[in-house]
């Protein structure tokens, strides 16, 4: 029996009750969904998810929430109203995990607190997800994801240095909690397995992209200098940048001497290692040393296509890469031959092309099995999971505490 949930995913057989809107609880579900856990997305009737209204529409639906969403079952429940609360507490007693991203204080006053639910369910593991954590001076403000990029140092290193600060292109503090999320109930399971005992987990977008400085905190504690605004000019190692080709650009990364050695000799350039600006890493970074090199970098790999320099380098095992747009994603061969993209056809989308699971696993490995639900579209069936008739749920969709789709 064990190996036959293992075949299905790692996580096959374990139930997730998720109450999360926007993206860091949503992609937390949809990870541990992705890995065969049974992920129930409770959602409020009339509204659902903040992500059903974010973005791009197709068929009605968000593609915003489509990536963030898939794998799972939506139940509409008004947690405002005893009934609704009734219900979850049914399906937590039924259930291994809870992951929630309201703001602190709101899961408490519903009456539905890691304590409360406790008491229905000793073995749950309870995970919530939040903007600056349960407790502390910040734990009541507002965190989305632009305003955590500003307050935890990442737009102070992200841009041109005579630009103005810049966000990362995509919700990154969003996507590192929900990483340390689905990380620590992959742990707390395991915990649980040798204890019998589940637990409270606490994870703040803030503290996730703290956790992404590190780097930057610990040279600011050596150094005494602040990090500043660098662009694509890693202070760090040189080259390590986009270099301007005949018809765009490559990236190249040269992170030791003999790939140094190796990359002036592609190019035609030999006599660059002996250059004492050049000799080290350490002369390299040098601001005044790095302009120059790039200077004469730029006159070098100007004479000839992107294509073709890449194809040099690939040969040589210098590290390289294009710079692709999204388009140029689905066409890699690199990723269909690993199969990172699958086409899903969702109720009223149609056919979509989506990201496929990350991890690689050689047994137990995990699948992208169907497209984001509507709002209320198991609502039935989940409610008949938690021991409620037919009869009793159509009196609770009837008065409006919960909803089904269509």
């Amino acid at each position: 029996m064990v190996v036959m949930l293992l075949a299905q995913g790692a996580l096959s057989g374990v139930r997730v009750i998720e109450l999360g809107t926007a993206i860091a609880a949503p992609m937390c579900g949809m990870l541990l969904g992705e890995m065969g856990a049974e992920v129930i997305k409770i959602e409020t009737p009339g509204r659902g998810d903040d992500a059903r209204n974010w973005g791009d529409k197709v068929g009605g639906e968000s593609l915003y929430f489509f990536h963030y969403n898939k794998n799972k079952k939506s139940c509409a429940l008004n947690l405002k109203d005893e009934r609704g609360r009734e219900a979850l507490k049914r399906l937590v007693e039924r259930s291994d995990v809870l992951i929630e991203n309201f703001r602190p204080g709101v899961m408490d006053r519903l009456g539905l607190s890691y304590e409360k639910l406790r008491e229905v369910n000793p073995r749950l593991i309870y995970c919530s997800v939040s903007g600056f954590g349960q407790w502390g001076p910040y734990s009541q403000l507002g965190g989305y994801d632009v305003i955590i990029q500003g307050m935890s140092g990442l737009m102070s290193i992200t841009g041109e240095p005579e630009g103005e600060p810049l966000r990362v292109g995509l919700p990154i503090t969003d996507i590192l909690a929900a990483l340390y999320a689905a990380y620590s109930v992959a742990l707390t399971l395991f915990w649980r397995e040798k204890t019998g005992e589940g637990q409270r987990i606490d994870i703040s977008l803030f503290e996730a992209a703290v956790g992404a400085m590190g780097q930057w905190i610990s040279i600011y504690s050596g150094t005494g200098r602040v990090p500043k605004r660098f662009g694509n000019r890693y202070p760090l190692i040189s080259p390590y940048e986009p270099i301007r080709t005949r018809d765009g650009y490559v990236i190249v990364a040269i992170g030791n001497e003999d790939l140094w050695r190796r990359f002036c000799k592609l190019i035609g350039r030999e006599d660059l290692v002996s250059d004492p600006r050049f000799a080290t890493n350490q002369d390299r970074i040098k601001p005044e040393n790095r302009r120059a090199l790039l200077e004469i970098l730029y006159s070098v790999m100007s004479g000839r296509d992107s294509r073709d320099w890449l194809k040099e380098l690939w040969r040589e095992g210098i590290p390289a890469g294009p710079i692709n747009s999204v388009d140029k994603l689905l066409e890699d061969e690199h990723l269909r031959e690993r199969r990172m993209f699958v086409n899903l056809n969702h109720p009223t989308i149609g056919n979509i092309t989506a990201v496929n699971v990350v991890p690689k696993l050689s047994a137990a490995g995990g699948s992208v099995r169907a497209p984001s639900p509507l709002l209320g579209q198991h609502t039935r069936e989940v409610l008949k999971l938690a021991g409620y008739s037919d009869a009793e749920i159509d009196e609770l969709v009837k008065a409006g505490v919960a909803q089904e789709a269509g």
